[in-house]
């Protein structure tokens, strides 16, 4: 599974979800067997690849372009970090967006 996580830092400790327009990088993660983090990157825009879920704190943002890319999109608390949101992945706590 591949996800993206609009954040406000490039360091994976210190990054914190934001909303799109907020954002000054996004993570980019590879998930495994378990929900596990295979790889992670940041990119300064938005992934052109292709992606499953895209990750934000706001279900009024802006995600045209996730959705143009077939992605589809899941609603996190403000404030979680990568880890966090990868354990409520794991155990299904993220609603998606509609």
């Amino acid at each position: 599974m591949h996800i993206v996580i609009p954040v406000k830092s490039v360091n994976k400790e210190e990054s914190i979800v934001a909303p799109t327009k907020e954002a000054t990088s996004y993570a980019f993660l590879e998930l495994g067997e378990g929900m596990q983090i295979v790889a992670i990157n940041f990119f300064d825009a938005l992934p052109q690849d292709f992606f499953d879920y895209i990750i934000t704190p706001d279900k009024n943002d802006n995600l045209d372009e996730a959705y143009e890319l077939g992605a589809r999109a899941l609603l996190a608390r403000a404030g979680m970090s990568i880890d966090e949101i990868v354990e409520a992945l794991m155990f299904r706590e993220l609603d998606e967006i509609m």
